[in-house]
């Protein structure tokens, strides 16, 4: 389990990137032969990913809640992204095969995506007695000053 780290940090990354949330739903439980290889198909992507940095994924993160299942994904580019994607020798080509074949339109399992390109600088990014999280694990994180322009306590105009 990652240490908390006391105080406040920032983002420090000076590259564009793309954030991708991923992810499935539910729509009919008692379907285990559907839902259940969707699901397991994710761990075996993301090890996959975080054993080659050279793929392109910078961190990711899952979530559950209910009837889905979301992660959310740092790739360093949105080539990196397609790349892998459409790999012949990757999991996620074999798991996209299979899905078309055994799920596509019939309901019982549901998958989005969303891709954000996010360029170098053009994101606000706060943590405050938090480990290693979010865009700060993907990348780098650095202690914020007082120089930082939303380090002040809007209620009351205090520097923090």
């Amino acid at each position: 389990m990652a240490k908390v780290r006391p105080g406040r940090v920032v983002v420090d990354y000076e590259d564009d990137l793309v954030v991708f949330t991923v992810g499935m739903r539910v729509n009919k439980f008692w379907k285990f032969g559907k839902w259940v290889p969707v699901f397991a198909s994710m761990p075996k992507m993301l090890r996959e990913l975080h054993a080659d940095p050279d793929l392109g994924l910078l961190d990711s993160r899952t979530m559950v809640g209910g009837r889905v299942i979301m992660v959310v994904q740092y790739w360093r580019s949105e080539e990196h992204l397609e790349r892998y994607a459409h790999s012949q020798v990757h999991a996620h080509r074999g798991f996209w095969k299979w899905f078309n074949r055994n799920v596509k339109s019939n309901g019982e399992v549901g998958l989005w995506h969303e891709l954000y390109k996010v360029r170098a600088g053009e994101y606000d990014t706060s943590y405050i007695n938090m480990p290693p999280y979010g865009l700060a694990r993907a990348t780098k994180e650095r202690d914020a000053t007082r120089t930082d322009p939303d380090d002040h306590d809007h209620e009351t105009g205090a520097v923090h």
